[in-house]
């Protein structure tokens, strides 16, 4: 009679609990797991830094050293599901000096909820990196080298919030191809402040043809004995954005421009060789935005267009030393941003090499690189060196 009506002590009133997990390991932090309805991982990463600036001699062949010392990044990860595993979360803050970019106010790098509806579609919201480019998307811990390449930094589309439809294995669970289509709002990250409304529309088309690959990661730590190739390309659209690098950089003044974006990229793996490649474009509607001041006086801003390439290659050894090199060239367009110009002439052309030591793959690794920056002619004695020794770890 009790069972029946659902008493307190009979067995319809008494719902088994789901049983909680704890678990953890180098690089992965802690997860704590309760039953299919809730799931926690803290996890955590810093970077020591050391990097010495040497810059082209001045007319009396002398040079300014330069040297910084310090915690060049440090992050925390927070992430796991809810009610369901198809339905994740992450967030991830970034509390070093160095993580605070274009006047940042707050810590937050990554905030989203993703939610794996089915095969073919699946839906991300909140901020997080613009699926746009493969070499800017790869996660900071997975780089082979201290600095992103000068093209990337200059033309991509970094993090913003909006939302982004996918598929990772399109029309098949050994599709090899995936695609996005997001709409963001365009002023990239952390926004306090309202502007005149505008959107970022980004589409990315991905094939696999040999199968899967850790497109996601630099190198082949895992020295596949299967070749993968990973190829991709995208289009973007930034309406109405009043940064100077389109979700990036100094917040203009006196109007807003509109931005088109473009990119190609493919990545390479096989037998601890690696190869990645990228193309970027980016073009603004007008050179420059004309206004006037509060005291009255002609105020003209310029936008930034240009194109770039990046190439970087890598050979992993057995014990898991590796060597790295890349050459990228950024090119700007007739009429743009003098400074970008300028930068362009000076060093626009980039040559570096890296030698790398992997504990635990990405996830702890001790790092020295020299990167040199230079005009287009190959000109070193107009190269500015920068070189970098750094351990990177993340528990």
């Amino acid at each position: 009679m009790g069972a029946a009506l659902g008493l307190p002590g009979s067995a319809a009133a008494v719902e088994p609990k789901p049983p909680v997990e704890i678990s953890g390991s180098p690089g992965n932090g802690v997860t704590v797991k309760v039953g299919d309805v809730f799931s926690f991982n803290a996890r955590s990463r810093i970077q020591l830094r050391y990097q010495i600036n040497v810059p082209p001699a001045d007319d009396q062949g002398e040079r300014d050293f330069q040297q910084i010392v310090n915690i060049g990044t440090a992050r925390l990860w927070f992430s796991g599901h809810v009610y369901r595993p198809e339905l994740t979360y992450m967030i991830q803050l970034a509390i070093a000096g160095r993580d605070y970019r274009d006047g940042a106010t707050s810590p937050i790098f990554d905030a989203y909820i993703d939610w794996k509806i089915h095969r073919d579609f699946n839906v991300r919201a909140g901020q997080f990196f613009v699926p746009f480019d493969r070499l800017r998307t790869v996660r900071e811990f997975a780089l082979q080298m201290a600095d992103r390449p000068v093209p990337v930094g200059e033309l991509t589309l970094d993090r913003d919030a909006g939302i982004t439809l996918y598929s990772e294995n399109f029309l098949g669970k050994e599709s090899p191809v995936a695609w996005r289509l997001s709409a963001f709002g365009g002023g990239g990250t952390n926004l306090t402040t309202s502007r005149e409304p505008g959107a970022l529309l980004v589409g990315r088309l991905e094939l696999r043809p040999l199968g899967k690959i850790d497109d996601d990661s630099e190198g082949d730590l895992d020295r596949r004995r299967k070749p993968a190739v990973a190829l991709g390309g995208a289009f973007a659209a930034n309406y109405n954005t009043n940064r100077l690098r389109s979700t990036t950089g100094a917040t203009f003044l006196g109007g807003t421009t509109d931005y088109l974006h473009a990119a190609a990229d493919v990545v390479f793996k096989w037998r601890g060789f690696a190869l990645q490649g990228e193309y970027l474009w980016k073009r603004a509607d007008v050179d420059r935005i004309e206004s006037t001041d509060e005291d009255g006086n002609a105020r003209t801003e310029y936008t930034r267009s240009g194109q770039g390439t990046v190439v970087q290659a890598s050979y992993v050894f057995d014990p898991p030393i590796e060597i790295v090199a890349r050459f990228s060239r950024l090119y700007a367009f007739g009429g743009t941003d003098p400074k970008l110009v300028s930068e362009v002439q000076s060093r626009g052309q980039e040559v570096g090499v890296g030698l790398n030591y992997y504990f635990n793959k990405h996830k702890m690794k001790l790092q020295a690189d020299w990167i040199a920056r230079m005009p287009h002619d190959f000109d070193f004695e107009k190269a500015n060196h920068v070189a970098h020794l750094q351990l990177d770890a993340t528990f």
